[in-house]
């Protein structure tokens, strides 16, 4: 049964924020940015029109595989 309410939800729902992923990849909050524009990764926005990231998804590139350094090929 999955009632998606209480503390595991809350944890599987949790969203980070451009700086948090970047240092969890260890690169720049601005190469974060790039592979959300690039669609290396899912981003939701805020209300102030902020980009959040879902850290089931972002745990789990970490945990699988990276996402690459230079997604525009520079």
């Amino acid at each position: 049964m999955d009632d998606r309410s209480g503390p595991a939800a809350a944890a599987h729902d949790h969203l980070l924020t451009p700086g948090e992923v970047a240092r969890l990849f260890r690169v720049d909050p601005k190469t974060v940015t790039r592979w959300a524009a690039a669609g290396k990764i899912s981003a939701v926005r805020t209300l102030g029109g902020h980009r959040r990231f879902p850290a089931g998804e972002i745990h789990g590139l970490l945990d699988h595989g990276r996402v690459d350094a230079d997604p525009d090929g520079a």
